[in-house]
């Protein structure tokens, strides 16, 4: 009997249970697959890239980030090894998702094929049973995003319009059937929990072609810059009745905290170390006005 993407979640976990489909072929796959990756996250990305617009970066919520990739000449912020390791860790637990997706009897096509939009590249991660699939790993805070189908409300890294985009683009071709459906394969990396979240991507795909040459217009080279795509957020703490009290200070909030041209784009930045559950987290502020009282790091 032939499978559908509806069953997916409920089907691995039949393989992980030990009730068969894994074979020689998939482990095959599986090892030639991770091999690559290591070779592209130990190896490859020690050299700059060409600044060109990728696929990949068309949902970025932030304009001006685009345009620092393809017109600013300063080298990006290096990643700390703690997040190499990270982003190691969850392209391996992708290719071992799309492969219990294999063994679970479901039909995997189109792995990394290569899909172009205006002339601007990118590889998707495959489609299941005609539907286009990211494959994702996230923390438990945003696997919950993903579990509830909150992220057309909530989508702070833009990846509705980064899935949209390769179900645009794969839209026409052989393998996907679905052509505005587009589903986010998702494992939680600490629970080992599965999610599949379906979106009909129907009135993105229509407007995808204006929306990318906004893009391509907006951050081709010798374009104005254009604005911070978010502003700086207020600092302080809760009161005894759970009421937030503002300190003066002010920081960077999530899309620019994990933004590698953030010292670029917010000069005078002062980053202060905060201690949490699993070791120390660092806080940047462009406003100070009271002093917090934890290790300044700049």
């Amino acid at each position: 009997m032939t499978k559908t993407i509806d069953t997916l979640v409920s089907d691995i976990y039949e393989v992980v249970n030990g009730s068969g489909g894994w074979e020689a072929t998939i482990t095959e796959y599986m090892s030639s697959e991770m091999s690559d990756i290591l070779k592209s996250r130990l190896e490859d990305e020690r050299g700059e890239r060409e600044p060109t617009l990728r696929m990949s970066g068309l949902g970025t919520p932030c304009l001006r980030k685009i345009w620092y990739g393809i017109n600013s000449t300063n080298a990006t912020e290096a990643l700390h090894p703690t997040a190499r390791l990270k982003f190691l860790y969850g392209d391996i637990l992708e290719i071992l998702l799309i492969s219990l997706a294999m063994a679970a009897g479901h039909r995997v096509e189109g792995c990394q094929d290569e899909l172009t939009i205006r002339g601007i590249k990118g590889h998707r991660d495959c489609v299941i049973d005609g539907v286009t699939v990211d494959v994702k790993s996230a923390s438990p805070f945003s696997f919950k995003k993903f579990r509830d189908g909150a992220l057309r409300s909530d989508d702070p890294f833009g990846y509705i319009s980064q899935l949209s985009s390769y179900v645009y683009a794969g839209r026409d071709g052989e393998v996907p059937t679905h052509p505005t459906r587009g589903a986010f394969l998702v494992i939680d990396k600490v629970s080992g929990a599965l999610c599949l979240d379906e979106y009909d991507f129907t009135a993105e795909v229509e407007s995808k072609e204006r929306d990318v040459q906004h893009v391509i217009d907006t951050c081709s080279a010798g374009t104005p810059m254009p604005p911070r795509g978010f502003s700086a957020i207020p600092d302080g703490y809760k009161n005894k009745a759970k009421e937030f009290v503002f300190n003066g200070n002010e920081k960077l909030g999530i899309n620019c905290s994990y933004c590698e041209r953030k010292a670029e784009c917010w000069p005078g930045l002062r980053t202060f170390m905060y201690k949490n559950f699993d070791g120390y987290r660092p806080a940047y502020f462009t406003k100070v006005v009271k002093e917090p009282n934890v290790l300044e790091v700049t």
